[in-house]
């Protein structure tokens, strides 16, 4: 008998857990998507329409950060998709003498803040579409494997057909049964590579904008320790 440790780690429990966080992450992400449109599309061009006055600067200014902590929380949400913790970018800051008016302007001259930003205001097209396809894979899989159990509960009248007959199929029980089933174990097998799809999608995006820079700047600065590594040794050896 196979030893408890042993079935944590068996495939078929590896994928039931990945499509489990896949799933959360893409049903939690179209509600957070829709937040942050609304936030941020809102505060941008409410601090653009009144910059003219002055009031937008801190409009803007306090849409960035707001921005910046949804990019944290984005951060924490993606990383158990990917399987690794994302890094997080090196925003700017300044010196403690730094003036208000300085302290105002920074994030505007922040080119991450301005990413998570944009994260935050078009993120809403991948979380729809992941959000789509994650919803009726499960309601397919679950309504259709389930078919036997609220079948009889389903009202028909004389003149009503059900998907057998409009497929010339028949209109027996037996044979509505068989179909919903099949739907259903059709939906249950390609479960896994749909929702994984999806979520990579949504995940890549907010990877891109929220942690692309840093990763290119670390990928950066350890191609250049590298070569200084490099030529150094090439020097001692000389």
């Amino acid at each position: 008998m196979p030893s408890v440790d042993s079935m944590k780690t068996s495939p078929a429990m590896r994928l039931l857990r990945q499509v489990s966080i896949d799933s959360l992450y893409v049903l939690v992400g179209f509600p957070l998507g829709l937040i942050t449109l609304v936030l941020f599309m809102t505060g941008f061009f409410l601090g653009i329409g009144t910059l003219i006055i002055w009031i937008g600067l801190p409009v803007l200014t306090a849409t960035l950060f707001l921005a910046r902590g949804f990019a944290v929380v984005e951060r924490a949400r993606v990383a158990p998709v990917f399987g690794q913790r994302m890094p997080h970018p090196n925003y700017r800051r300044l010196g403690p003498d730094a003036g208000p008016v300085r302290r105002l302007l920074q994030p505007l001259a922040d080119p991450q803040s301005w990413l998570d930003l944009l994260h935050g205001m078009f993120r809403f097209i991948p979380s729809t579409i992941a959000f789509s396809f994650v919803v009726t894979w499960w309601a397919g899989a679950l309504g259709g494997l389930s078919a036997p159990l609220w079948d009889w509960a389903i009202p028909r009248g004389p003149d009503d057909q059900d998907l057998p007959e409009l497929l010339g199929m028949g209109s027996s029980t037996g044979t509505r049964l068989v179909l919903y089933v099949a739907i259903g174990i059709f939906f249950l097998g390609t479960l896994y590579p749909v929702v994984r799809g999806v979520a990579m999608l949504e995940a890549w995006f907010a990877r891109g904008l929220l942690s692309g820079v840093g990763e290119l700047r670390e990928q950066v600065a350890e191609a250049n320790a590298a070569r200084e590594v490099a030529q150094a040794q090439k020097a001692a050896a000389v």
